[in-house]
């Protein structure tokens, strides 16, 4: 029976506990009556100034108390969900990325040459001789000057007419080389002049160690019973004199020349600076 009062006892001790942790909680309560408090004489409110907050209504001490409203939960907004809404940087769309610099590419490998056969070396081309075919004599004419001088070349600066270059070989009857020979020439000038005071247009020269003779000139004019032509002595080493005139192909006047020879005429070719003629002679030498 003691046991069960003292039971009660902790009971109703543990039920008041509890009350008054609920009220200390809660706030101390409103008294059901406000008390009657003596008149107070207020001073006039004081005009408010424009654009002041208005003042709030003085409650009537009479008025019974408004019931206290329950208050509202807000259910708290979670750190992670606030931090993320701040701190979220903005979207930004993505810079474009510059395209890659072309490469370089490589260089295309040179095929090399094929490599050339070495070329055997050629014959030299054939010397036009027949054996035994002498050149052909002719009469020396009235112009002749001895002792002309030794050149390769009877062209001079400013001389008029179609220059020409003769070429040639000096042979034996056997149609062989005579280095050493001795070619003199002789001639009228463009206008089918002879110069008889001087030596122009007069000259000789020697042939090479393979025969060879060259001499620079111009195109001899024609005179009056004569076809442009011009004069030579041939005189091989120990040799005699060969005597004769070469012409030149397609002159109108070949065909009335009266000492004229086809076989003196001179194979003629276009040159870059002129004529070139070549002709062979072909002598009885030693």
């Amino acid at each position: 029976m003691r046991a069960k009062r003292m039971m009660f006892g902790a009971m109703i001790a543990l039920v008041l506990l509890v009350a008054g942790c609920v009220g200390i909680s809660s706030g101390p309560a409103t008294p059901p009556f406000a008390e009657t408090s003596p008149a107070v004489t207020t001073a006039p409110a004081a005009t408010e100034a424009p654009g002041s907050t208005e003042a709030a209504p003085t409650p009537d001490p009479a008025a019974p108390p408004a019931a206290e409203a329950p208050a509202v939960s807000q259910e708290p907004q979670t750190t992670a969900t606030v931090d993320a809404a701040v701190t979220a940087p903005p979207t930004t769309a993505p810079l474009p990325t510059a395209p890659p610099a072309p490469t370089a590419s490589a260089a295309p490998t040179e095929t090399p040459a094929p490599t050339a056969e070495p070329v055997a070396p050629t014959e030299p081309a054939a010397i036009a001789c027949v054996p035994g075919a002498l050149t052909p004599t002719q009469t020396e004419g009235p112009y002749y000057t001895a002792n002309p001088p030794e050149t390769n070349s009877l062209f001079q600066p400013g001389m008029n007419g179609t220059r020409l270059l003769l070429t040639g070989y000096v042979l034996d009857q056997a149609c062989q080389p005579l280095p050493g020979a001795r070619v003199d020439f002789w001639q009228a000038d463009a206008a089918g002049v002879y110069d008889n005071t001087g030596y122009t247009l007069r000259g000789f020269t020697l042939t090479d160690a393979e025969g060879r003779y060259s001499m620079e000139t111009v195109v001899p004019g024609e005179y009056p019973g004569r076809t442009p032509h011009i004069h030579v002595k041939v005189t091989p080493p120990g040799g005699a004199t060969l005597t004769s005139q070469l012409y030149l192909p397609d002159a109108v006047a070949n065909a009335t020349d009266r000492i004229f020879s086809p076989a003196l005429v001179v194979e003629i070719a276009q040159g870059a600076d002129g004529l070139v003629g070549s002709f062979n002679f072909v002598v009885a030498g030693r």
